[in-house]
């Protein structure tokens, strides 16, 4: 039988900072509209905040067990491949256990985030989406990690639609509420911090898929690295580094460009990086740019340095 610490390996504590930043800038987001209510302290806007931490953690690690389960199943872990150990082939937990587990995550997912589900139909319908895509991006008759989509996925749902929908819940009047203090969706604004948090946590995938070229080649999955090559890897890192940083910039004002001096010298040791084992540092440390990206935004918001005129909040 597995171990507990078993079970916390394979959920990959590591990546679970892109479940937790997008929810804390959506909300971010509507704080920072000028004249908008302060919320941080109310009951209602800090309930919906916990709700969707909850189904974030609970989506990104039901996402993390199925690709255990998928890539084991296609034979894309194998011994030849450089990197944390995985569960499933390693033989640590069966693929019935992982089944179950995945089973569970979702279930959890469900509960924790039913505060929100119960705001808007609508919201209901994007959550139960949220976990279709997560468990449809290695499982399922058109895995989107083979596709060559997961950069897509990534940017689309750990970035834009968690922030989007983070910001569209707290803008949501409950069942009992007049909506006098319910402020207006930013949907500009949201949409582009969503975005450019994306595009920072797409570089986490970016170098795990520069890292695994060879033996995603072999089993035949088509990631965008294997599609267009490492070099193609480096230029989307680039890309993703200074467009990430750019759009909270027009959010946030000058804040998440204080990062980008970091940023670029990440990308230089990127481009350095030939064997396998050489992108291993990048993925922990994309995780922590984008962690530091999103610090620094909540902290201007609460400090008022986020310009009114800026793009985002007009």
């Amino acid at each position: 039988m597995a171990t507990a610490r078993t079970w916390i390996a394979a959920c990959r504590p590591k990546t679970l900072v892109a479940a937790v930043a997008p929810i804390a800038l959506g909300g971010t987001v509507v704080v920072a509209i000028p004249g908008g209510p302060s919320l941080w302290a109310e009951p209602g806007f800090i309930l919906i905040i916990l709700s969707c931490l909850g189904f974030a953690l609970c989506v990104q690690v039901a996402c993390n067990f199925a690709n255990d389960l998928g890539d084991a199943r296609r034979g894309a872990d194998t011994v030849a491949r450089v990197g944390p150990r995985r569960a499933v082939s390693a033989g640590d937990i069966t693929p019935d256990a992982m089944r179950r587990g995945i089973w569970v995550v979702c279930l959890l997912a469900l509960v924790l985030g039913a505060p929100v589900a119960s705001l808007s139909p609508w919201l209901l319908l994007a959550g139960l989406l949220a976990i279709a895509c997560a468990l449809a991006y290695t499982l399922g008759p058109f895995p989107l990690a083979y596709r060559g989509l997961g950069d897509v996925f990534v940017v689309g749902c750990f970035g834009v639609q968690a922030t989007v929908l983070t910001a569209w819940a707290v803008c949501t009047p409950g069942p009992c509420d007049c909506g006098c203090n319910t402020p207006l969706m930013p949907w500009a604004a949201a949409i582009l911090a969503g975005l450019g948090l994306g595009l920072l946590a797409d570089n986490i995938l970016v170098a795990n898929n520069a890292r695994d070229y060879e033996t995603d080649l072999a089993v035949a999955k088509r990631t965008t690295v294997v599609r267009f090559g490492r070099g193609f890897a480096r230029d989307l890192h680039g890309f993703n580094t200074i467009v990430g940083l750019g759009c909270l910039a027009l959010v946030f004002g000058w804040a998440p460009l204080a990062l980008l001096p970091v940023g670029l010298w990440h990308h230089l040791g990127f481009r350095q990086a030939r064997q396998p084992v050489d992108f291993l540092p990048f993925l922990g440390r994309a995780a922590g740019l984008m962690l530091l990206a999103t610090v620094l935004c909540v902290t201007a918001t609460c400090l008022g340095w986020v310009p009114a005129g800026t793009l985002g909040t007009r």
